[in-house]
């Protein structure tokens, strides 16, 4: 398939959930930094690396019982994540205790970026508290 070279639109989808598609990850530890620059954060997001990507909202789904905490959002420009110089926060966004329950649903938050990432750049997402169960922050985009 050739290059989208003049993308508005992108040509394929991209999901992810900590920067895989196996959706098996869930965050858990407090980072407690502005930064982005924790080795607790995780990265939720990579741009396709030739062309960049679209990226329309990150969901974070409870998965059980949680207490309140807030989630962080930052760009990071494709180098390691560790050293803040190459972070810029993006939003933060406000995340509800939430209780298991086999009858009701756990909370799900949507948090708009409507943004396109350069190439190779990620979203490194962190929380502010740990919680005992985790949020999974499910990234919704496009490959350019």
């Amino acid at each position: 398939m050739p290059a989208n070279s003049e993308p508005i639109y992108s040509k394929q989808g991209h999901v992810a959930a900590n920067g895989s598609t196996s959706f098996a990850s869930a965050m858990t530890t407090a980072t407690g930094d502005y930064t982005g620059a924790s080795a607790n954060h995780v990265v939720a997001f990579t741009a396709d690396a030739t062309n960049g990507s679209y990226v329309q909202r990150i969901r974070f789904v409870a998965i059980g019982t949680n207490v309140a905490t807030v989630a962080r959002i930052y760009i990071n420009n494709g180098s390691t994540n560790t050293t803040a110089a190459n972070n810029v926060i993006y939003g933060q966004v406000s995340l509800p205790a939430t209780t298991a329950s086999n009858t009701a649903a756990t909370t799900e938050v949507d948090y708009p970026l409507n943004y396109g990432l350069d190439p190779g750049f990620r979203i490194v997402v962190g929380l502010g508290t740990t919680v005992a169960s985790g949020w999974v922050p499910v990234v919704i985009g496009g490959k350019y």
